[in-house]
């Protein structure tokens, strides 16, 4: 894993993030990478159902979406985080097409393969 640069105290991160992401690894790998970059703690969910169950049970501050779950997309978790103003992250490996297309009306792109200064550039802009 690659060190953290110091952050400063005036860079506030986010309490909780919820991760949707359907493969172990990547899900894995990101939650390591985002409490290394100091977030309060990580949710994660494989299925728009487990998704969506958490975000029921607990407030979020941000959310990072794989947008492609096995057979079917995190369209609904997205909708539903909207409808509370959580901040959202779409983590793709389609890249700005799914932007320029109208796919994702809101959000941010992350294009995978991404890694540390990935995460903290979403995390400063959050």
């Amino acid at each position: 894993m690659p060190s953290s640069p110091p952050h400063s105290a005036a860079t506030a991160r986010p309490k909780l993030v919820l991760l949707v992401e359907d493969s172990p690894i990547i899900a894995m790998n990101t939650e390591a990478l985002l409490m290394e970059l100091d977030v309060g703690g990580v949710r994660t969910a494989a299925t728009v159902a487990e998704a969506l169950a958490l975000i029921e049970a607990e407030p979020f501050d941000l959310a990072i979406l794989d947008l492609q779950l096995g057979d079917e997309d995190c369209l609904p978790v997205a909708d539903r985080l909207a409808a509370l103003n959580v901040p959202i992250v779409f983590a793709t490996g389609f890249g700005d097409e799914l932007a320029a297309g109208g796919l994702v009306r809101s959000g941010r792109i992350l294009k995978k393969p991404y890694g540390f200064a990935e995460l903290e550039r979403i995390l400063s802009e959050a």
